[in-house]
């Protein structure tokens, strides 16, 4: 690179000595030329970052651009000359130093990564290595601003990346899709249980934007890797925010739709990516994408069986052979229904005759029934319409059952692919009156009207649904105009004293700007006089009515979680004062309310957490944690006196379960909210365990084990308890226990051992009877609990893999099938081995042939390129001994990785390629070895 001339150098020196005209000079300034002096004088120096500053307006601060960062910008596109290989190292190592300093001292400027952004496109992707990107995780972390660098990144270079046909580039690409898509968890701003909302690190509209860009190229360009990394964080989001079996609520539609309103949260971003990732994978190499495919049918996960419905739908050839395993009950529910709908609509013309005969036999079959248990003719007419819907213009006989059906139902289903349906407004019936006309009515008007109304029963008929639900609006749209009248609206149908509650809970949730001192006060008066009514109490308002209709236990629901609402966060509670008011609403409701039915089969959580009486107890342990805190608070973190006060609700709460007429909600709400008790008295749980974990109790037993599932923390003493009386052991074994238990149970064990909680040592040590058990389904998922906790540098969860590992090899029969299933799934400890030594050599050459057995021959051959990079000898070794069992070419990356490292060791290292190219060309697979003729090109000069 040419010096400066001396008028450059004397320009140099003026802007050394007066740092006003640095912003100009860098601003004008082009050319590598001027690098190294600019360099020299420390303008690149990590500490030069400036740092934001607070600006006039208290709480906001003003984010200063970088000068000298203009001049790199300018020059960068200059670094794709090959000639100016050395200037791409020298300003990648700007980044990373500037980087890593800002991380180190957590220094944020959103406007310097951005910048850094724009550089890092124009470096040549060879320069760059997988460590260099992870800069990028830093810049998408900045606490004022990340958009612009996910567009910089995904919008304009990431498709640059993919596009080029070169497996670095590709691997660059990999890691940034992984880093855009990250998904962070937020915590709501109020809740007691931890509420979370999954989230990219940047605005959706980016997010939009880049998998508009680069979802399908991914999926054609990348292939499985690429649905992998969506595969895996959609997946997380489900297990963190459970809700994945309600996705057709928040997805109604897996491919784009109107009914799609909440397609910009994060788990909806993923969906599209993962979907359109598919679609191009398909198109690419639909072979290999079908059977993909095929094995999302039998994830655990609905969400992602709606996404393989939704792809086999679209291309219908290509799954011919999975039609039986579709055309089952299961598919049927709502969950499903978008989905199978139109599945069945587009696919039907090709089924077999024998597959439209068990088509129409599923829709025959199916059946509703009353509240009496009785069967109903008409929801189950309306029901077989749903389905015949999507058949009914493909034949004679499907169009007749279809008519046959309505007939019965004495309507058509509207909009029969959804489960349900969001217009204007809300489902259900219409009403007799407009927002407006109640509006135009003065209180004592609205009230009599309300009171004399009759609804007059027909199906699709205006009634009390539909009014019902008005009024709510009408309350919502005018609240200053009504709680003070609240007292008039006591005597009315409980349908519409549920609607004000639900209506000021929606307000409150909403955070809507009212006198709530004044509101919480009469809205818990309302409360109080609505359940002291004898009439309240009358088994008749009991009873199920309409759809959508309350009665008393929505009522008792809907007051419980009022006050939930009101007492879960300090941010936003309602006055201290209301608290004791608040009390006795629960206590008297607490004692008249029955609880719901359990059984021993029974999702004693799901019953826990819906029920009239589990609404209550929810607010009376928000309503206990709420006081406790405010103790807390006053009393230098002393709040016994207050627990003392709440005690003798949980104790009577216990003794109800083993009443005449027991009760089983906070025996299992008890277990779900352990956190929280140990934090209002950590001696009432320890004394009472015995009574919480109650095996003499069978039912009780259950339910708590049951509400501990959910518990994310260990407690040693709580471990201890459950270890000492069996519980754990009793929970692997019990055959009513759900499986969420039972991976509970061996996720304590394992967390103990980690923790050194347990050791093999001991007499009695859960995990050598876990290990001893030798169970499939329990060791299974052990290898697959510890790999999740998987951590670069975590040298302590290593050594006990290690210890754990022969231990578990040992007791695998490998004649047997299940026997070589669990070695093919200890492959995936392959991952936590960085140096090969005499003994883990022995333990990856044991699980190797068998990798095949339960598909992990991917995930072991990336930990095989991995060890390769330093180790390429003893790789191969392990990369033969795997070949003995089956010859898989995927990820071809990996393969790649392998071949170079051993090309690299010279003549012996080519010996060893061949040797492995050998076995595919065995097989009658010829991609490896070209893969290995395209590297040995590069490598010539070694043979």
């Amino acid at each position: 690179m040419s010096e400066l001339s001396a008028k450059e150098l004397d320009l140099m020196q003026r802007i050394d000595e007066k740092e006003e005209l640095r912003p100009l000079f860098f601003r004008k300034v082009k050319g590598l030329k001027w690098f190294d002096p600019i360099a020299e004088q420390g303008y690149f120096s990590p500490d030069a970052n400036p740092k934001p500053v607070p600006a006039k307006e208290e709480g906001y601060v003003n984010i200063p651009f970088w000068p000298v960062v203009d001049y790199l910008v300018k020059t960068a596109p200059e670094l794709a000359d090959e000639k100016n290989l050395k200037y791409a190292e020298k300003f990648l190592q700007v980044l990373v130093n500037v980087t890593t300093y800002a991380k180190k001292n957590e220094i944020s400027n959103y406007r310097t990564w951005w910048q850094f952004a724009e550089i890092i496109s124009q470096i040549p992707y060879n320069s760059i290595s997988i460590e260099n990107i992870d800069i990028i995780d830093y810049w998408l972390d900045d606490k004022y601003e990340r958009g612009l660098v996910a567009q910089v990144i995904g919008e304009k270079w990431l498709p640059r990346l993919l596009q080029v046909n070169d497996a670095h580039a590709l691997q660059l690409a990999n890691r940034i899709i992984e880093l855009l898509y990250k998904v962070i968890f937020i915590e709501r701003e109020y809740g007691e249980k931890g509420e979370q909302e999954a989230s990219l690190r940047f605005d959706h509209y980016h997010a939009q934007k880049i998998t508009e860009r680069t979802a399908k190229l991914a999926g054609e360009k990348l292939g499985l890797k690429a649905i992998q990394i969506f595969d895996t964080f959609l997946i997380n989001i489900l297990d963190q925010l459970k809700n994945d079996l309600w996705s057709s609520l928040w997805q109604p539609a897996i491919e784009e739709h109107e009914q799609n309103k909440h397609r910009d949260d994060a788990k909806n971003v993923l969906i599209k990516a993962y979907r359109d990732s598919i679609d191009g994978y398909i198109h690419i190499n639909p072979d290999e994408a079908s059977e993909y495919v095929k094995s999302m049918l039998v994830s655990e996960y609905q969400t992602i069986q709606r996404l393989a419905i939704h792809v086999i739908g679209r291309n219908y050839p290509l799954f011919s052979d999975v039609v039986d395993q579709l055309l089952d009950e299961k598919y049927l529910d709502s969950n499903y229904r978008h989905e199978m709908w139109h599945f069945l609509n587009k696919s039907y013309p090709n089924f077999s005759g024998t597959q439209k005969e068990k088509a129409l036999e599923l829709i025959s079959g199916i059946t509703k029934h009353d509240d009496k248990g009785e069967y109903h003719a008409g929801a189950s007419a309306y029901n077989k319409a749903i389905w015949l819907s999507a058949i009914k213009e493909h034949g004679d006989r499907e169009a007749h059952l279809y008519v046959e059906s309505t007939e019965i139902a004495k309507t058509e289903p509207d909009h029969p692919d959804f489960s349900s349906y969001i217009s204007v407004g809300w489902g259900g019936r219409k009403s007799p009156k407009t927002i407006e006309e109640l509006q135009a009515l003065s209180i004592d008007e609205l009230v009599q009207e309300l009171k004399n109304y009759k609804d007059p029963g027909g199906f699709d008929d205006p009634g009390l649904e539909g009014l019902v639900k008005v009024f709510k609006q009408l309350v919502k749209t005018e609240p200053l105009k009504y709680y003070l009248n609240l007292s008039k609206f006591i005597s009315l149908d409980l349908a519409y004293i549920y609607e004000i509650i639900e209506a000021y809970r929606d307000l409150w949730a909403e955070k809507g700007k009212f006198p709530w001192d004044e509101i919480w006060k009469i809205l818990l008066e309302f409360c109080s006089g609505v359940i002291a009514q004898d009439r309240f109490w009358n088994p008749e308002n009991a009873k199920q009515r309409e759809p959508f209709i309350a009665n008393r236990y929505w009522i008792v629901s809907s007051i419980g979680r009022l006050i939930e609402a009101g007492t879960k966060s300090d941010e936003h509670a309602f006055n201290e004062k209301y608290l004791p008011d608040a009390e006795k609403i629960l206590a008297y409701l607490l004692n008249r309310e029955e609880g719901n039915e359990y059984k021993d089969d029974s999702d004693a959580v799901s019953i826990s957490i819906n029920s009239p009486r589990g609404h209550c107890l929810d607010a009376l342990i928000n309503l206990t944690l709420r006081s406790c805190r405010i103790a807390d608070k006053k009393n230098n973190k002393d709040h016994s006196e207050v627990w003392s006060h709440f005690q003798r609700y949980y104790d009577s709460e216990l003794d109800r379960a083993d009443s005449e007429n027991p009760e089983y909600e906070f025996a299992t709400l008890v277990t779900n909210y352990l956190p929280n008790f140990l934090y209002m008295s950590k001696p009432w749980v320890i004394e009472k365990l015995n009574r919480i974990f109650d095996q003499k109790n069978y039912l009780k037993w259950l339910c708590a084990m049951q509400g501990y599932a959910y518990v994310g923390t260990i407690y040693q003493e709580i471990y201890k308890y459950l270890k000492e009386h069996g519980d754990l052991l009793k929970a692997l074994d019990d055959e009513n226990i759900r499986g969420k238990v039972e991976e509970k149970a061996i996720q304590n064990i394992a967390v103990a051992y980690l923790n050194d909680f347990e050791s093999f040592e001991e007499d009695y040590s859960l995990i050598n009877i876990l290990i001893s058990r030798n169970d499939h389904k329990e060791i299974s998922h052990l290898i697959w609990f510890m790999w999740t906790l998987r951590k670069k540098g975590d040298d302590k969860l290593k050594n006990k893999i290690y210890e754990l590992w022969p231990k578990i090899l040992h007791n695998i029969d490998l004649s047997k099938r299940q026997g070589r299933r669990m070695a093919s799934q200890l492959c995936h400890w392959a991952v936590f081995v960085d140096q090969i030594d005499e003994d883990i050599r022995l333990l990856l050459l044991s699980i190797a042939p068998y990798s095949d057995e339960s598909h992990n021959s991917y995930t072991l051959l990336e930990s095989i390129s991995e060890i390769s990079e330093t180790q390429p000898f003893e790789a191969h070794e392990i990369w033969m001994k795997m070949l003995e069992g089956s010859t898989p070419d995927y990820p071809e990356e990996a393969i790649r990785s392998i071949f170079t490292n051993l090309l690299k060791k010279g003549p012996e290292g080519l010996r060893k390629a061949r040797k492995a190219e050998s076995e595919y060309l065995k097989n009658g697979n010829d991609r490896p070895s070209l893969w290995l003729r395209e590297i040995r090109q590069e490598y010539l000069p070694l043979e």
